[in-house]
């Protein structure tokens, strides 16, 4: 028995309940503080006057791997190659691989949607893309002067114009019809006016519809708890929540909703990385935006696309519901899901990975407290402190107002000497370089990136251009690996879904400008897109070894080619397509700029006989071996050169690093020697002063000890001379 619109409701509200745990309360938090991490901010453990610089691990780590990631896809304009099933396939193969590149790179803007997708993987765990079909509806102006006549025949060949202003226009006579009317009145002749003449305004409105592709935020996108894989085409529910104006949804054609549908729609909670974008980016959430226009009152419109068995046959189809709040406007069954995600680390059996961040941030946590510490240590070492001698009491046996005053050749008050004197603190900076170069390893071993492109130990190599390009490979095979996840995950899907909303909705040929000309392809002429088989083209090394290998192709094939096989070997199409793709890697989108493609036209026949050709062939192919080894030879020596320069270089940077440190070390004992010797020197003065005050001291204590016997003296020969004059006078 069919089910009623209510039950669907209760069952999508149960999966969104379950779906906003999953993605939205696990995961939300994670990325709130991946993009913090981006962006560089406080971690809240920051004292004031201590450092608060925060290191930029996370964001090198992502700017760094985004360049060659984006790279694999936008380095040639066919990012994705349908190929045929059966003989007859092959046109259509040819058409959908262009037309379907054509739509991505040209009517969207292909980069973009890459970049961003790449960019919230490797920070937010997860990058989604939404493809769909959209009529969008373009309103043009014309202004259009003419009688009464002229504007029934422009409406006639314009029958969709609308006419929204019109204005008579006062005649205008031209100086030959002004003479010629004048000349009429004095003869008494009146003549007919000329017809009058309006100006309208027209109003056209054009219907144009295209395929849509658009990356979607990480909290926008809900996905099935019970989902365990990265893929979306089995995914029993999927959910893309956005906020629309009641301007958009109309536009959307849901003509019955009103202003309090939206609003009501409008109280779903916010979830926190959201609310933190959001913040960055006007500093106010957009959901407490006061609109004073009712068309543009927001409300979250989710568009669903869930396994559910409506008609109560036992089988769940595939369903597309697009609902309002609690107002379902839209059911019915879909084809697939247009939608697409991937992770830059997977893990086995669940839909959300790993992302760069997740590896990162306790090392940016780590490379930051090193810093910090690092930038204290050298600002205590540059403004070193004051010891201050006290009594018991604490009271200080210095000025301290001169000591919190400090100035150039200022003067510093003490009661005591050596009450005042610098604390020595040494910069300890040098002894943490080992630390930061092990969690730089440690980083490099978790992600696969190093930001030095030959970073090879030249001790454990032996010096060729092979080993040198056997390291540079294997470095390179996790961003490979995450290039083929990205590949198969979102790219592969995102493509099949071009394919199939290009064949279910695109009515009228495509025209665009290819290779120099221009084609028109009818999508209703394709097969179905499960008769051809999707191919991404990711390379299998850089561009420069690519280009190196099809030259070596080239000149075997010219070698080939002299030989009394090469007609049986080569044809002209395999030659184009060596120097086409030589041309591709170089960076130029469109081959036949330089090279006329063969296909469908016959070599002109030879002019000599075929003894003659096969001597002349035989030496070319001689000429060709030979300069084929002078380049091999040419080839190995600038390698072995460039191996022996990077070397040297390397050898040169170690060597100036390790000048630098002993410079700075011995700027430190320089410096350090100077401070015991003004040490010293101040030592000895207070001694000199001491020694010298104990001196006055003991010369002071001498006099007095002197006057005191001279003072006794005369005291004693006073009482003599006294005595002596009494007994004269008895």
């Amino acid at each position: 028995m069919a089910k009623s619109d209510d039950d669907l409701l209760r069952f999508l509200e149960a999966e969104q309940a379950e779906a906003f745990q999953y993605n939205d309360s696990q995961n939300a938090a994670a990325r709130t503080q991946a993009m913090r991490d981006y962006l560089r901010f406080p971690y809240g453990t920051e004292q004031e006057g201590r450092s608060t610089v925060v290191t930029s691990d996370v964001f090198d780590t992502i700017e760094g791997m985004l360049p060659d990631l984006v790279e694999v896809f936008v380095s040639s304009d066919k990012a994705v190659v349908f190929d045929p099933v059966q003989a007859e396939d092959e046109e259509g193969a040819r058409q959908a691989t262009n037309a379907c590149n054509h739509v991505f790179y040209k009517q969207n803007n292909g980069f973009l949607i890459l970049y961003t997708a790449a960019k919230d993987a490797l920070m937010l765990r997860t990058g989604g893309v939404k493809w769909y079909w959209e009529v969008k509806r373009t309103p043009n102006f014309e202004t259009f002067c003419g009688d009464e006549m002229q504007i029934a025949l422009h409406l006639m060949t314009n029958p969709e114009a609308e006419v929204i202003g019109k204005e008579e226009l006062e005649p205008e006579y031209t100086p030959e019809e002004q003479m010629e009317r004048s000349a009429a009145l004095m003869m008494g002749v009146e003549l007919p006016p000329k017809p009058t003449r309006y100006k309208i305004r027209l109003k056209t409105v054009k219907q144009r519809g295209q395929v849509r592709v658009v990356p979607l935020p990480a909290y926008e996108l809900e996905v099935s708890a019970r989902h365990n894989s990265i893929l979306l085409d089995d995914c029993p529910y999927v959910s893309h929540k956005s906020q629309k104006t009641l301007s958009d949804i109309h536009e959307l054609g849901f003509k019955n909703v009103t202003v309090d549908d939206v609003r009501r729609a409008k109280d779903e909670s916010i979830t926190q990385d959201q609310e933190f974008y959001d913040n960055v980016r006007n500093g106010t959430p957009i959901n407490e935006a006061q609109e004073l226009d009712d068309s543009m009152v927001r409300g979250w419109l989710r568009e669903e696309y869930v396994l559910y068995d409506r008609d109560g046959d036992g089988i769940a189809e595939r369903l597309k519901v697009i609902r309002l709040g609690k107002k379902i406007l839209e059911a019915e069954e879909f084809s697939h899901v247009p939608i697409a995600a991937w992770t830059p680390y997977i893990l086995t059996h669940k839909f959300d990975g790993v992302s760069v961040d997740d590896l990162v941030t306790d090392i940016q946590r780590v490379t930051t407290e090193i810093l910090r510490n690092q930038i204290d240590n050298l600002a205590l070492a540059n403004n070193q402190e004051t010891v201050v001698l006290t009594d018991g009491n604490g009271v200080p046996k210095a000025n301290i107002d001169d000591l919190l005053n400090r100035r150039v050749g200022g003067i510093m008050r003490e009661q005591v000497p050596n009450a005042i004197r610098p604390y020595s603190e040494r910069w300890v900076g040098i002894d943490a370089m080992p630390m930061v170069e092990m969690v730089a390893q440690i980083k490099e071993k978790r992600t696969g990136y190093s930001p030095v492109v030959a970073g090879l130990d030249a001790d454990a190599l032996n010096k060729t251009a092979t080993e040198v390009s056997k390291q540079t490979n294997e470095r390179q095979k996790r961003m490979k690996l995450m290039a083929r996840i990205m590949a198969e995950a979102l790219v592969k899907p995102m493509f099949r879904g071009i394919f199939k909303t290009l064949s279910d909705y695109c009515m009228e040929a495509l025209s665009f400008r290819l290779n120099g000309q221009f084609v028109k392809y009818d999508p209703q002429e394709w097969r179905d897109q499960y008769d051809m088989t999707v191919n991404v083209g990711i390379g299998t090394g850089d561009t420069l070894q690519q280009s190196m290998h099809l030259m070596q192709i080239a000149q075997a094939q010219a070698a080939v080619a002299q030989s009394p096989v090469g007609p049986l070997l080569l044809d002209a199409d395999k030659v184009y397509n060596v120097q086409a793709r030589l041309a591709e890697l170089a960076g130029f989108k469109n081959p036949n700029d330089f090279w006329n493609n063969p296909k469908g036209k016959r070599p002109p026949p030879p002019g000599k006989p075929p003894e003659v050709q096969r001597e002349e062939a035989k030496g070319q192919i001689a000429i060709a071996l030979e300069d084929k080894r002078a380049q091999q030879d040419i080839a190995k020596k600038q390698a072995d050169l460039q191996v022996q320069a990077a070397n040297d270089a390397r050898d040169a940077e170690r060597e100036e690093r390790r000048m630098a440190m002993e410079h700075e070390r011995e700027v430190l004992r320089i410096a350090a020697d100077e401070r015991r010797h003004e040490r010293e020197i101040a030592f000895n003065q207070w001694k000199a002063q001491l020694e010298n005050a104990a001196k006055i001291e003991a010369a002071n204590i001498q006099a007095q000890t002197k006057m005191a016997d001279i003072a006794t003296r005369a005291a004693q020969q006073e009482a003599a001379d006294d005595l002596s004059d009494k007994e004269t006078a008895e």
